[in-house]
């Protein structure tokens, strides 16, 4: 049986499909702007399922044209 996720990372998650959707990008956008990231992995962390390493979430930002800070905002402070 495996440990669940951080409630974090489901806010984390929640948060970057929220600004993609914002930002009217598709999965398939994101993930060509995210080197090494595939559809499953993308779902996942959008579900929360998925654990993201710091410099992950800083692709995530890069990606979408925003900082980790701004991604993290009311999150973690």
């Amino acid at each position: 049986m495996s440990a669940p996720i951080e409630a974090v990372h489901g806010a984390v998650g929640l948060r970057i499909r929220m600004m993609r959707e914002t930002l009217g990008l598709t999965h398939h956008d994101l993930i060509k702007r995210i080197d090494k990231l595939d559809r499953a992995s993308l779902a996942n962390i959008e579900s929360g399922r998925q654990r993201l390493q710091l410099h992950t979430i800083e692709k995530f930002a890069n990606a979408m044209g925003t900082s980790p800070k701004h991604l993290l905002k009311g999150i973690w402070w």
